[in-house]
């Protein structure tokens, strides 16, 4: 039995404890859409654009690939209405206008329609004041976070469960062998994607 054919029948066993859009992404590979067409079904499109170029401005492309590449807004826009529940959600989408409506307000003009410098400059400032705000706030709840914070993990997130980061950075191998707990790194050169 294949991989994806035993998690698609624990997924059918466990089925009553799973939500039908967890069984459904299970079922379809669970994979980002790749496709020129593409359109996001959870973000809007401004929201879409916006995480896009925000992402390209945390991670962007060198001699590696950058968030873009990496497809990071297409995972997001799948995975979160997945991982989350619908309360998050809204609660997420309704922080992301807001953080939106913050970076037009700051620098003048939408967030996507600034020079790259500008754009590096505010997110710069921006993530060290949340760093800053939350290594002075350590016993504030979760949910709490300055939500660039949030941001910035799910982009993160999207970027190293990306296929081409995995192959790009570590090592891949789709169907592996046998498990070998004790090889010196020297002899593998690298870390293992899952």
């Amino acid at each position: 039995m294949e991989r994806r054919d035993a998690i698609k029948f624990t997924a059918l066993f466990m089925g009553a404890g799973m939500s039908a859009s967890t069984i459904a992404a299970i079922m379809s590979g669970c994979k980002t859409d790749t496709s020129d067409g593409w359109t996001p079904t959870f973000l809007t499109l401004a929201e879409a654009e916006f995480i896009e170029e925000l992402g390209e401005t945390i991670l962007p492309k060198t001699e590696t690939p950058g968030a873009k590449d990496a497809q990071v807004v297409r995972f997001i826009d799948a995975v979160r209405p997945l991982r989350f529940t619908t309360e998050d959600n809204a609660l997420f989408k309704t922080d992301l206008q807001q953080f939106i409506n913050q970076s037009t307000t700051e620098l003048g003009k939408e967030f996507v329609k600034v020079s790259p410098e500008k754009r590096l400059e505010w997110v710069t400032a921006i993530d060290k004041a949340a760093y800053e705000f939350s290594a002075a706030n350590k016993d504030l709840p979760e949910n709490e976070r300055p939500f660039y914070l949030v941001l910035k993990e799910h982009i993160a997130g999207g970027f190293f469960n990306s296929e081409i980061v995995a192959k790009e950075f570590f090592a891949f191998d789709p169907n592996p062998g046998r498990y070998d707990a004790c090889i010196p790194y020297e002899q593998i050169g690298r870390d293992w994607a899952l």
